[in-house]
């Protein structure tokens, strides 16, 4: 008898013990989507110096449209927890370029990018901050892919 017992204990226990975790996992209901934070970043916007003031003979002009695109992207990132810009910005050669693969450093969509091994690395100040560069060498118009 003690072993019938024992038995019907152990089957009780076992269907409480389902029943309570089913109605824990009904309590949860589908959770929180992941979504991946990098999926839907839009870029931040540039001001071209260069091209808007290409004209434009007083120097006040482009120091001022610096400061502007600088204080734009800096704002920009802060708002949407992106990484900081640097205040330096590099004449470099334009990723894809003679020069940029001579140099292992290119500029690509205004940011400093060195080869590491087999990859691209994005380059940073002292301070963490990403460098910002404008292209010294343009690519031709149509060039697309390597």
């Amino acid at each position: 008898m003690d072993v019938m017992q024992r038995a019907a204990a152990g089957l009780l226990l076992i269907a409480v013990s389902a029943t309570v975790f089913a109605q824990t996992r009904s309590a949860v209901g589908r959770g929180v989507e992941r979504v991946n934070p990098q999926r839907n970043v839009a870029p931040i916007p540039r001001l071209d110096c260069r091209k808007l003031l290409a004209n434009d003979p007083r120097p006040w002009t482009h120091a001022y449209c610096e400061h502007v695109d600088f204080s734009m992207q800096d704002s920009l990132a802060h708002t949407f927890g992106r990484p900081r810009p640097s205040q330096i910005q590099l004449d470099i050669p334009a990723l894809g370029t003679a020069e940029a693969r001579a140099a292992d450093v290119s500029c690509s969509e205004g940011r400093v990018i060195r080869k590491v091994g087999n990859g691209w690395e994005q380059a940073l100040d002292r301070d963490r901050n990403y460098l910002r560069c404008r292209p010294s060498v343009e690519l031709p118009s149509g060039f697309i892919g390597r």
